[in-house]
């Protein structure tokens, strides 16, 4: 009895002290991935132990503080940062690499390239701080390098060079702040790649006023003789036409220029009647067959128009009289009528039809729609949505590859030769194509002749 009564004491001492011992190897810790922090209760001895206790892979490139090796203590915080790709775009080539860094400057450090004075760093299609870390939870980084180009621009016979970051000419001129408009001379092209000692020239237009009887046009121009900003204008005279100042002048020191243009004729005009298409049932001619029981023709009406020009802009017309040249002849069609049972073996079921027509064949199911159809009956495998201006309600049919449906429902996508095929919630099958739809035997009573 004291035997045992000292075995059971024993045994409680052994509890207190494996309940202890649990106790002080239970920690709480902060976990950040990303930017994301995960307030985690962890018997893990060390980073490593979290990372796998955990199940949170450690990619080769990716970055952890503390190490992995280190000791976890009571509230510590580890900090994992995902490598990401990183594309570079510098020097006219394309660096990539893969990186945990989010600092631009140490991210070019990597990839072995130096910022000079005047360059720009841009990312997504805008400048970027290069001291201003990208977001941790980015999934990809892409980085533009703009180097700093200085260029001559002479203009008014004086040079002057501006150092900018970027690629063409009209782009350099923007970014020096040097406005131009599209009238005045650049050259090169504004679209000219900007290169190492480039040099342009800009030629201000001068503005001109053009006055005709019709209007005043504003415009700016470059040239040098009457005659040449005429032809810039799209004015160039034309027959008896005249400029005061005459074409060979020069350009008045006021810019101010009239045109006088004066001409008119008599036009004979003709616009075409179109004629009607008729349709005529032919009683020997099986259902969905055709013929031209007579071939359209098209009538003319002719108009004669009096037409005035003044500075060459029409300022009058007025139709002097006005006959119908051609009678227009209706076309006429005569569609089959004669309905013939057939049968087919489809699907490895014999059917009997009176019609079998191509169809383009979708499907649909209740979670996609109401579960109730037009015609009152559930939505369910077969049932279909169909024109019914064409096909009536209830109207039997056989899909190959779907079997026998009836036509039950309508909807506003479902226009002439297009079928809906209805299936429950748990069969649908998706349908994107085109079939051939067999109209079972009997016929209704009410057919429409012409499917569209």
């Amino acid at each position: 009895m004291k035997v045992r009564k000292i075995l059971l004491i024993g045994l409680a001492v052994l509890a207190v002290l494996a309940l202890g011992l649990g106790i002080g190897l239970r920690k709480t810790v902060v976990l950040i991935i990303d930017g994301q922090p995960h307030t985690l209760t962890t018997y893990a001895l060390t980073v490593g132990d979290l990372l796998r206790i955990h199940e949170v892979p450690l990619g080769e490139q990716d970055s952890i503080i503390p190490p992995i090796d280190h000791w976890l203590r009571q509230d510590q915080t580890v900090t994992l940062v995902r490598a990401v790709p990183v594309q570079i775009w510098a020097d006219n080539r394309m660096v990539t690499l893969v990186s945990p860094e989010r600092l631009p400057q140490n991210i070019l450090a990597q990839a072995g390239l130096v910022m000079h004075p005047g360059d720009q760093l841009w990312s997504n299609g805008r400048p970027y701080p290069i001291d201003q870390p990208f977001s941790v939870g980015v999934h990809s980084i892409s980085i533009q390098i703009n180097r700093a180009v200085t260029f001559g621009l002479v203009e008014a016979g004086e040079e002057n060079r501006y150092t900018v970051n970027t690629t063409t000419l009209g782009l350099a001129l923007w970014e020096a702040g040097v406005s131009y408009i599209e009238a005045d001379k650049l050259s090169p092209p504004a679209y000219s790649p900007l290169l190492p000692g480039f040099q342009a020239s800009l030629q201000r237009a001068r503005s001109i006023t053009i006055q005709t009887q019709a209007a005043t046009l504003t415009r700016y121009t470059t040239a040098s003789s009457v005659g040449e900003a005429l032809a810039e204008a799209g004015l160039a005279p034309q027959g008896l036409d005249y400029s005061l100042p005459a074409g060979s002048d020069a350009i008045p020191a006021d810019g101010q220029i009239r045109l006088v243009r004066v001409r008119e004729e008599v036009l004979i005009e003709q616009t075409p009647l179109p004629f009607e298409t008729q349709y005529q049932p032919v009683g020997d001619l099986e259902l969905d067959s055709q013929t031209i029981i007579q071939t359209g023709e098209f009538g003319l009406t002719a108009h004669r128009v009096r037409v005035r020009y003044e500075d060459g802009v029409e300022v009058a017309r007025a139709v002097e009289s006005e006959w119908v040249a051609r009678q227009p002849q209706p076309r006429v069609i005569g569609y089959g009528t004669q309905v013939v049972m057939r049968t087919a073996t489809v699907d490895g079921v014999t059917i009997q039809y009176w019609r079998a027509i191509t169809m383009w064949a979708t499907s649909y199911y209740p979670a996609v729609t109401s579960n109730t159809t037009a015609s009152g009956l559930p939505l369910q495998y077969g049932v279909a949505a169909v024109d019914i201006r064409y096909i009536p309600f209830y109207t039997r049919m056989y899909v190959p590859g779907y079997g026998e449906v009836i036509a039950a429902d309508t909807g506003g996508g479902v226009i002439g030769r297009m079928i809906d095929l209805g299936y429950g919630n748990d069969d649908d099958v998706s349908w994107h194509s085109y079939v051939t739809v067999y109209f079972l035997w009997p016929p209704p009573e009410n057919i429409v002749y012409i499917f569209p």
